[in-house]
């Protein structure tokens, strides 16, 4: 029995750490016996969960996936039903965690007991959630079984924050096999660890694990008191932003010159932290540097000893295509064709949050476009440009909201009223 004390989670583009107390059973997967390297690794990865077979009869597995609202999304099938998974490796859970929605129930699990998930809830208490065993889930190639999985209560709001998908999938990928994630190609490819041969072009990172669960890996970062230090960068796909930084850690890293107070996520307690948006100068992984990098700074320690100064997200690494080989305690990054596109911040001087469908106004920046034209919190975004504004995805939005130089037309409910506001769009930070 081992307890997996902390898991990332992402929520709207956003993602913190939190406590989750779980005790788990591990089974030996099919790789165990027969792996030497998987035998080394064993006391820092643990064994794989469950089981897994190989169903393609030329052994590729290979599948498309999708960027869901900044989070890697791929279909698969439990029971002959269609499920939409996000993958995550933040604290690398063996369970599958799904979120609590009466569609769920469809899905046949036998619920065998309850676990405590976060410690900062209502009251300070962890949210109860339902557990269940014996689940196989199937992806195209891939089948695995024997899994275990925890799911979050309908009443945590959970399966609003990440409406669309069924749940997230961490440790059956990345424990069983080496997961190649192409974002050229959109592509994830699952290889047996004993028939990986890296032939692309990147370079290898060493990792290091940071605790039990969550892994780092060496950067440098050029600072804006023109300080170069190193550190580890908590990896987690699960963050969709590019960085975090603490700047109350050990390097104490100060805030850039030009910052925005910010919200900078929700966990799954529905819990905001609050912090700033600005830019690093620069950040050199792997002997790629990349410059003026938006990150979200907040002025306090970590929570969990395990969390280190950076965190290194989604919004960062898709600027890579990636190769994840646990077994041999390495990642291979290659810069892909996205990796010299400038990062972009919004420049509506806004943010807005998503409940059950209506876009609320959470936050108005001061001295913006937004601002300037009179937006208030709670305002609710019934149309942008003419369109209704459900009709938009998440990632449709974040292009429109950084379009700088041009202008936005805006239909806000305000005291059961509704309004036409213009915004001039210019860049923030």
């Amino acid at each position: 029995m081992n307890r997996l004390k902390a898991q990332q989670i992402s929520a709207n583009g956003i993602a913190h750490g939190i406590s989750v107390l779980l005790m788990v059973s591990f089974l030996f997967g099919s790789h165990a016996s027969a792996d030497s390297i998987y035998d080394n690794n064993l006391a820092r990865l643990g064994p794989p969960p469950g089981k897994c077979k190989i169903l393609a009869e030329d052994g590729i597995i290979k599948f498309p996936f999708e960027l869901f609202n900044g989070d890697i999304g791929f279909r698969g099938e439990i029971n002959g039903r269609e499920v939409f998974m996000l993958l995550d490796d933040g604290y690398m859970w063996d369970q599958l965690l799904f979120w609590g929605y009466p569609e769920i129930d469809s899905l046949g699990f036998e619920y065998d007991g309850e676990v405590g998930v976060g410690g900062g809830g209502k009251e300070g208490e962890p949210i109860q959630c339902r557990t269940a065993s014996g689940i196989t889930i199937v992806f195209p190639g891939v089948e695995f079984s024997e899994q275990e999985a925890v799911i979050s209560p309908y009443s945590s709001g959970n399966s609003t924050m990440w409406a669309g998908s069924t749940g997230q999938i961490s440790a059956a990928f990345f424990k069983h096999f080496v997961v190649d994630i192409n974002f050229d190609d959109m592509m994830i490819t699952l290889i047996e660890p004993e028939k990986f041969e890296y032939k692309d072009n990147g370079v290898a990172i060493p990792w290091e694990p940071l605790g039990f669960g969550p892994w780092s890996i060496p950067a440098k970062l050029g600072l804006a008191d023109g300080r170069e230090i190193t550190v580890k960068l908590f990896m987690d796909l699960g963050y969709n932003d590019q960085l975090q930084i603490s700047t109350a850690g050990v390097n104490r890293i100060p805030l850039p010159e030009k910052v925005i107070p910010e919200g900078l996520g929700l966990n799954i307690q529905n819990q905001e932290t609050v912090g700033f948006n600005g830019r690093l100068p620069n950040i050199n992984i792997g002997g790629y540097e990349i410059k003026n990098v938006v990150v979200g700074y907040i002025d306090k320690e970590p929570a969990d000893s395990a969390f280190p100064e950076v965190m290194i997200g989604l919004g960062l690494l898709s600027r890579f295509n990636l190769v994840f080989d646990f077994y041999r305690q390495r990642m291979f990054i290659e810069p892909n064709r996205t990796f010299n596109e400038p990062f972009k911040f919004s420049t509506t001087g806004f943010r807005m949050r998503n409940r059950d469908g209506v876009f609320i106004i959470a936050r108005v920046y001061d001295n913006s476009p937004a601002s300037e034209a009179g937006l208030k919190a709670d305002d609710i975004v019934v149309k942008i440009d003419g369109k209704v504004t459900a009709e938009y995805n998440m990632t449709e939005l974040r292009q429109l909201f950084q379009q700088e130089g041009t202008s936005m037309k805006l239909l806000i409910a305000r005291d059961g009223k509704e309004l036409e506001v213009s915004l001039a769009l210019r860049k923030l930070i």
